[in-house]
């Protein structure tokens, strides 16, 4: 059977299928009502699925010792309410129309579709690979993407190595001792030392770190006292850091610890560091990349295979990726007028073609890795 054909022919089911995991948004382990709509959709392709991190699903086409792995993730945001305003109702559809075409081709190698909570919150990637999503059928491969703005239709980007940024967050309070703001030199201003951390991690990032090495540490909140006449006795300083590179990325926050520490000591203060470390980049592998790109050069047409530019969002489908070899691409869903709000946008909507496209290139490559499963 032609491919293209057979999605033609089962869009309409799948776009509909869209629209009602759309009207069912789901924040990040709420996904109740999203994950019975999967596993009934599942139920009637007679492809087995079970709950997993509480509100995800795992189908698994066919039996087998290893599998290829396709993820998508399921949570919305407090947006309009609670909307999909990320796009991962296209991403469940996508991930389910190719459960339903591969159905229809009478494809014979094991599959498994991994539905995944949270990815907007903490992250359910993780819980997933903890609760044994890798194994039983072993994941040899696994395919990840991510609706695009501002991309066309019918096009993809992808490329190897990071595509997206690690995302680690940091909470620093300064205990000093408060007072009168006339009387500093019987106090201990935490605001110093809060000043002080800000200065040196923002000029030892750029002295230190290879210019060509891309990172960002952000200070983005600073709060200390509420009048003028009171030396406050606490400052807290928030942020967040975003690299490529892991070994930069222990490097930043090795480097904040003890700048924070160092800070504290220099004006008579005390330091309690909160180091959030969330998710690492996303990294696809080289080889599985570069044979991803080969098949959709010739699925969609090399003039639609598109390198991609590194962001500094963040997607946890990276722990996925650190443990498998994985490719992660971005869809086009952009027709000049639908589709250019950004993601998380009130305003973000996407061109209904997507999902063709998004099936066409997902289930061609799984039919390319078909032999090694």
């Amino acid at each position: 059977m032609d491919l293209k054909k057979v999605i033609q022919d089962k869009l309409d089911t799948i776009k509909s299928l869209r629209i009602k995991l759309h009207e069912n948004a789901e924040l990040s382990y709420q996904e109740f009502k999203t994950q019975k709509i999967i596993m009934d959709f599942l139920n009637e392709l007679n492809i087995p699925a079970v709950k997993m991190a509480e509100t995800g699903v795992v189908g698994v086409l066919n039996e087998g010792k290893s599998c290829i792995g396709i993820r998508a993730d399921m949570d919305a945001l407090p947006v309009n309410g609670v909307s999909h305003a990320c796009g991962h109702d296209y991403h469940m559809a996508v991930a389910l129309g190719t459960a339903l075409v591969l159905k229809e081709l009478g494809f014979e190698k094991c599959v498994k579709f991994v539905f995944q909570p949270a990815e907007e919150a903490e992250g359910g990637a993780l819980p997933m690979i903890n609760e044994g999503v890798l194994e039983n059928p072993t994941v040899k491969y696994m395919i990840g993407y991510h609706v695009w703005p501002g991309l066309p239709v019918g096009k993809i980007e992808v490329g190897k190595g990071a595509s997206m940024a690690s995302v680690d967050d940091f909470n620093i309070t300064f205990k000093g001792i408060g007072g009168h703001a006339a009387m500093p030199h019987i106090c201990k201003n935490p605001i110093f030392p809060a000043m002080d951390l800000i200065q040196a991690i923002t000029m030892k990032s750029r002295i230190e770190t290879d210019p060509l090495n891309s990172h960002v540490i952000t200070f983005s909140s600073f709060n200390a006292g509420t009048t003028n006449n009171v030396i406050p006795a606490e400052a807290v300083v928030k942020g967040t850091a975003r690299t490529f590179d892991n070994k930069l990325r222990k490097k930043i926050h090795e480097d904040i610890v003890a700048q924070a520490k160092l800070s504290a000591e220099k004006y008579g203060c005390e330091a309690v560091v909160d180091y959030i470390v969330q998710y690492p980049p996303v990294i696809s592998d080289d080889a599985l990349t570069e044979e991803f790109i080969e098949v959709s050069n010739k699925t969609l047409g090399s003039e639609n295979v598109l390198p991609l530019i590194k962001t500094f969002g963040a997607e946890d489908f990276a722990f996925f990726a650190e443990r498998v070899p994985s490719v992660h691409f971005r869809l086009g869903i952009s027709n000049g007028i639908k589709g250019n709000h950004p993601l998380h946008s009130p305003y973000f909507d996407v061109d209904d073609d997507a999902i063709f496209y998004g099936i066409y290139t997902v289930a061609s490559f799984v039919l390319h890795l078909a032999d090694r499963v």
